[in-house]
């Protein structure tokens, strides 16, 4: 935590003409997980993101309850960026085979841009190295084998191995799609 960047944020911790609804309609806990959303939102857009820390000591809270938050929101599917989710720390998915599921599943680039706060530019890079590396297990590259060639973390490289062989069996169209273009960059090189 002390190599990272800090970066001064202003941040909207109360604001009455929403929170007091909120209040009313979902409770402590509603208010709670809507603050969380907005200051997350907010650190976003000015160049920051919070871990659970910072958002904890900011709403007065424990981190457990800030962790049971943002699990419940995320299986509602809301997308929250906090800096491990950004660096994928912890035991969940990376947010990259996330964004990419999202993609798969038929969201458009500003539907995932809005859900993840990560530009059409970014989703596009990923979809290259979802490209890259299914293409090399396609060649039955070994996972050390496709990390040593991409660079990618083994973990990635099985998120999203797994991520093609989930699609792959659904006759998914975006999954069609990018094969396609793999194959032809495929036959591209062999010349």
């Amino acid at each position: 935590m002390d190599l990272c960047r800090k970066v001064s944020v202003r941040l909207t911790v109360h604001n009455p003409e929403v929170d007091i609804d909120t209040y009313h309609q979902s409770g402590l806990a509603g208010l709670r997980r809507e603050k969380l959303l907005r200051i997350t939102k907010e650190a976003i857009e000015q160049g920051a993101l919070l871990s659970y820390e910072d958002i904890a000591f900011i709403l007065t809270c424990g981190v457990g309850t800030i962790k049971r938050d943002m699990a419940a929101m995320r299986r509602q599917g809301l997308t929250i960026p906090t800096r491990g989710w950004r660096h994928d720390m912890g035991r969940g998915t990376t947010h990259k085979t996330q964004i990419l599921e999202l993609y798969l599943s038929g969201y458009q680039f500003s539907q995932i841009e809005k859900r993840t706060h990560h530009s059409e530019t970014a989703v596009k890079r990923y979809i290259q190295d979802f490209s890259k590396i299914i293409l090399l297990h396609l060649k039955e590259f070994s996972i050390d084998e496709i990390r040593i060639s991409t660079g990618f973390s083994n973990r990635l490289i099985r998120e999203y191995i797994q991520l093609y062989e989930r699609f792959k069996k659904e006759d998914n169209p975006k999954l069609l799609t990018i094969m396609k273009e793999v194959k032809k960059n495929q036959a591209g090189t062999v010349s």
